[in-house]
């Protein structure tokens, strides 16, 4: 049996080329448009809504945080407006209370000034009803001063531990944002805004690591000037090279030291820059 070779002709042929050049191109294209499609998203980031995380152009992210921010900010200042009611609220329950207990010592001290053996000669019955009125009097304002007095205990007790929890959130901020934070470079700014006339009871009131993050500042920048103004009055004496003293702080350490002297530590600083100067570049 002989195979046949089937002869599809030149127009098949050319049907052919153009499907499968058809075919490459739409690959191409449809490569290219999701490289485009990549690129576009190349900015892109995720955001995270309602626990979900989508994926967002920059534009779009941005309106996202400011619409997060004002709805954060719209939620604490209806929160310090719920606070601020509240402690109102609080304070005129306070008020009128004190109040009443000041109207029931006046109607205790009118029942006392009466002429108790007259009116009781006078008028038995009204006398024995205006002391059991006398009686009740006291009772209600024992109960009266005795529930002012827990109230005042509770909002003080609440308010120091507010405070309290105020001070160490602000700690934990100024640990991460300060390096070495301790109480005992608390306690020295503390020493330097005394020196501006800030007291003690203001300090403790300052609560915002921001407040704090600038007396540092000015802190460091106030020593950094004392030490800059010292090490040029000891630039400008005579030049004198004594011996190493052991028991001086820092004379027998090689290089910079805490301990030193502010003209020493200053000279072997100046000393190690023009070294370094001079050493020669590769």
């Amino acid at each position: 049996m002989t195979d046949e070779v089937v002869d599809e002709g030149p127009g098949e042929s050319v049907d052919l080329a153009e499907e499968v050049i058809e075919e490459t191109v739409a690959e191409v294209e449809d490569a290219e448009a999701e490289d485009a499609e990549a690129d576009d998203r190349a900015d892109w980031s995720e955001i995270e809504v309602d626990g979900q995380v989508w994926l967002a152009p920059p534009a779009l992210k941005s309106a996202f945080l400011r619409q997060a921010d004002y709805t954060r900010k719209t939620q604490e200042l209806a929160e310090r407006r719920r606070e601020a009611q509240a402690e109102h609220e609080a304070a005129g329950a306070h008020i009128a209370g004190r109040a009443r207990l000041h109207l029931l010592d006046e109607q205790a001290q009118a029942l006392d000034g009466l002429d108790w053996p007259a009116l009781e000669a006078a008028d038995p019955g009204r006398a024995r009803a205006l002391r059991e009125r006398r009686l009740g009097l006291a009772e209600t304002r024992e109960r009266l001063a005795f529930d002012l007095a827990r109230k005042e205990h509770e909002t003080r007790m609440a308010n120091e531990a507010a405070e309290a929890e105020a001070v160490l959130a602000t700690g934990r901020a100024l640990s991460e944002q300060i390096e070495g934070w301790s109480p005992a470079l608390a306690a020295q700014l503390a020493d330097f805004a005394r020196n501006f006339g800030v007291e003690a009871d203001e300090l403790r009131q300052i609560n915002d690591p921001r407040l704090w993050r600038i007396l540092h500042r000015a802190h460091l920048g106030e020593t950094l000037a004392r030490r800059l103004a010292e090490a040029d009055r000891q630039a400008a004496r005579p030049a004198v090279r004594p011996a190493a003293d052991p028991g001086r702080p820092g004379s027998g350490v090689p290089g910079l030291d805490d301990r030193m002297e502010t003209g020493e530590w200053m000279r072997r600083r100046n000393a190690a820059g023009l070294r370094e100067r001079r050493r020669p570049r590769p």
